[in-house]
């Protein structure tokens, strides 16, 4: 047993006999600031003082961010106080989730009347717990929500990744099947066992399924995330046969009705907006300060404008050599691939420009990193974006279309000239997780969901 262990052993002997003065002078031998402002916020609750408590976890939380009892503590008094959003703000910080963390989660969502992201929590705190109390719990509330209707998910190969955590979300009320396929035969047989049709994507399998499969009265769903809507695709698809279509963002519907007038007089009374969710209990966050370290997280085509990469590297290093850029991400044209070896042995940018390939561990990538650079030309709702804020990082992000509409203003750039302008301002890694959690959550992507499926 450590000292700090010994430290709170006696103080919890002291706060059960009531001797409050007593706990409070032993907590200040803690060594650790952080630890002693969290342990006097424990006894303050104890003495029912919670406005004293909700302070000093505030000051332990300022020192350090990511201390887990304070995290845990705070949304508690949070929670007591009906304060359920910023409860859940700050559970979803906390690094190692354990069930009882995962079950207070639950109960920020029930409590905010979105029971499809709180059976979510409560099953992963009945996976994690031996109680019995907290799978019946799981089970209780899943039964009250369950709903009759059977939900079809189909996904071309390859497409999944940002629907197969929506659709495993969504099986906690509906009979959910996900099919990840071209295989007619497969699409057909789970399309006539489905009371509700969702098509990810709108490409070529919505073009299919609208125009060679019976309506039957099926409440058909389309999501339409971004490349689509600059192809052709639009025109192909049987508008009248779809119930409603997503769009992420509100300027992919501005794409439409301006390449696509024809289509969107057919959809524009079915758009509903719904952006990219991200489940911020995979992100840890940490409090950052302005750096040299550059984070590109993303495929390298031409829609994200790679060339530009380099420009602002030659552009910082001219104002400090420190300025580096690592580039996580796959060459998806060979062309690319090609300029980036020349360029950067031309320039003598071996230094300052790393390129890493494709990369699992975004969370670890993003880690030691200051800034996310994006220079598209183009998006829907970029997830590389919002992850980065989500761990704290500053984004310096092109103009593209849409991007006020999305990001701090203060984080986008007309002209690589004014990139030191973006770097020269403040630097608040509080400010870019909480955007994120304000407006960018999975719990707001599938409390929106769930209510489009309600009223169809």
């Amino acid at each position: 047993m450590n000292d700090l262990e010994n430290i709170l052993k006696a103080i919890n002997a002291l706060i059960e006999n009531g001797d409050f003065p007593g706990a409070k002078a032993l907590a200040e031998n803690i060594t650790s600031e952080a630890d002693k402002l969290n342990t006097l916020s424990v006894i303050f609750h104890q003495e029912k003082k919670d406005e004293k408590a909700l302070e000093l976890l505030q000051q332990a939380l300022l020192i350090e961010p990511s201390h887990h009892d304070a995290l845990y503590n705070y949304a508690v008094l949070l929670f007591e106080k009906g304060d359920f959003f910023q409860s859940w703000r700050y559970l979803t910080r906390i690094r190692n989730k354990t069930w009882d963390v995962y079950n207070m989660l639950g109960d920020t969502q029930l409590q905010q009347d979105n029971p499809i992201m709180a059976l979510h929590y409560y099953k992963k705190a009945s996976a994690l717990s031996d109680l019995d109390e907290i799978k019946n719990k799981y089970d209780h509330i899943k039964n009250k929500y369950k709903k009759s209707r059977k939900l079809a998910v189909f996904c071309l190969p390859g497409l999944d990744s940002f629907i197969t955590d929506i659709a495993n979300i969504l099986s906690n009320l509906y009979d959910v099947k996900l099919l990840v396929t071209a295989d007619g035969q497969q699409i057909r047989d789970v399309y006539y066992w489905a009371d509700i049709i969702w098509i990810e994507w709108a490409n070529e399998l919505a073009i299919e399924i609208t125009n060679k499969l019976p309506k039957n009265g099926k409440k058909i769903i389309c999501r339409l995330h971004s490349y689509e809507s600059l192809s052709n695709y639009p025109e192909r698809i049987n508008w009248g046969t779809v119930d409603r279509l997503i769009l992420v963002a509100e300027h992919i519907s501005d794409i439409l009705q301006i390449y696509h007038s024809k289509a969107y007089k057919q959809v524009k009374d079915k758009i509903s907006i719904i952006p990219n969710g991200l489940d911020l209990t995979k992100f840890v966050f940490k409090t950052r300060q302005p750096g040299y370290d550059f984070a590109v997280v993303a495929h390298i085509n031409h829609k994200k404008d790679p060339a530009s990469w380099l420009q602002v590297v030659a552009k910082l290093i001219k104002i400090d050599k420190r300025y580096n850029l690592q580039i996580a991400g796959d060459f998806q044209d060979i062309r690319y691939a090609n300029y980036f070896r020349h360029f950067i042995k031309e320039t003598h940018l071996e230094k300052n420009i790393k390129l890493l390939g494709f990369i699992n561990d975004v969370n670890g990538f993003l880690e030691n990193k200051n800034y996310l650079l994006s220079t598209s030309i183009h998006e829907g709702h970029p997830y590389n974006i919002a992850e980065a804020m989500a761990r704290g990082i500053k984004p310096v992000i092109h103009n593209y279309a849409g991007s006020k509409n999305q990001w701090p203003e203060q984080c986008i750039y007309n002209f690589i000239d004014e990139v030191p302008n973006i770097l020269e301002g403040s630097y608040d890694s509080q400010l870019y997780r909480g955007f994120v959690e304000e407006n960018f959550s999975i719990e707001k992507q599938l409390r929106m969901i769930a209510e489009l499926l309600e009223h169809l």
